[in-house]
């Protein structure tokens, strides 16, 4: 068996089992690919593709199983070539954190800004994905980091470390003369008296705001629909309706009055997932404690020796 067949079956799966894109993407000939396949599948005593008149279509149980231990072998590779750079100069690579608008927008802007500060010289990409991706991203080598709301901590999908942080809390949000203003405590249903900005079904927020005004036998009247907490703020200033907005979009200078209503809404966490075998730099780490201060090295550390432990 040889890193070479390794390689071409990571290529084949990852190109949707298309043999002519694994062979351009790896700069070899399609007949090669064929070849080094069956001479994996020869070495391994095993079928490891499923396949339609000659064409691979799938992978075999053994096949998904081959595919998880090359993609490990893969990282572990990619780690070397981290160790081996952070040792000449830990202010030197690339990383990758994808993440949500929401955190792109506000969580990671001031860890953001901390990096630069410390870590000039590392590269980063910043990517934006539907949370419900994050996790496949990650674990598929897309990035380095995700950053999103509720993974459960300890409960670690395979191949990944969950790191829960702080409640992200909610905050009605009125005019400053509106009737509301005057009110010391705010229910859901104070709100649902008034019309409301709302955001739509395809915004994560959206969905979570809507479960919670239903469950609370509530009808709102929603009189605008937007995808973002800064238009919803904009027209909540206008004078359009009342809303709801994470705690991190509040700003010192909006002119607005506010009341928390995290109590009334589904709790969520802000989370960061990571790959278990990924080599924690100093640069990561830094990242992390910037984003949540009890993510520091040593808590890093134990998480990495749990999640491979039990794995």
């Amino acid at each position: 068996m040889k890193l070479r067949q390794l390689q071409l079956l990571l290529a084949v799966v990852r190109n949707e089992m298309n043999i002519s894109a694994a062979a351009a993407a790896l700069h070899t000939s399609q007949p090669s690919v064929s070849r080094q396949i069956i001479q994996l599948e020869e070495e391994v005593g095993a079928t490891l593709f499923t396949r339609r008149k000659n064409r691979m279509v799938g992978l075999t149980p053994i096949g998904e199983a081959a595919f998880e231990a090359a993609r490990r072998i893969e990282n572990q590779i990619a780690n070397i070539d981290l160790i081996a750079r952070e040792a000449r100069d830990p202010n030197e690579g690339s990383l990758s954190v994808v993440t949500s608008h929401l955190h792109a927008r506000y969580t990671m802007l001031e860890p953001m800004r901390a990096l630069r500060r410390s870590y000039p010289g590392i590269h980063v990409t910043l990517l934006q994905a539907d949370p419900d991706r994050i996790q496949d991203m990650v674990r598929n080598g897309d990035a380095d980091i995700g950053m999103g709301v509720s993974y459960q901590a300890g409960k670690n999908s395979a191949g990944l470390i969950i790191l829960r942080g702080d409640l992200l809390r909610r905050m009605a949000i009125f005019p400053k003369d509106h009737p509301l203003a005057t009110k010391r405590e705010i229910t859901l249903a104070d709100l649902c008296s008034y019309d409301m900005i709302g955001f739509t079904e395809r915004s994560r927020t959206g969905r979570i705001v809507s479960r919670a005004l239903q469950s609370a036998g509530l009808n709102p009247r929603i009189s605008v629909r937007v995808n973002d907490s800064d238009v919803v703020k904009a027209y909540v200033t206008a004078g359009l309706g009342v809303g709801i907005v994470p705690n991190i979009t509040i700003k010192a200078h909006d002119d607005l009055a506010m009341s928390d209503i995290t109590d009334q809404m589904p709790k969520r966490h802000i989370s960061v997932v990571l790959r278990d075998d990924m080599h924690m730099r100093q640069s990561v780490i830094a990242l992390l404690e910037s984003i949540c201060p009890q993510w520091n090295a040593v808590a890093l550390q134990r998480e990495i020796s749990k999640a491979r432990s039990s794995g």
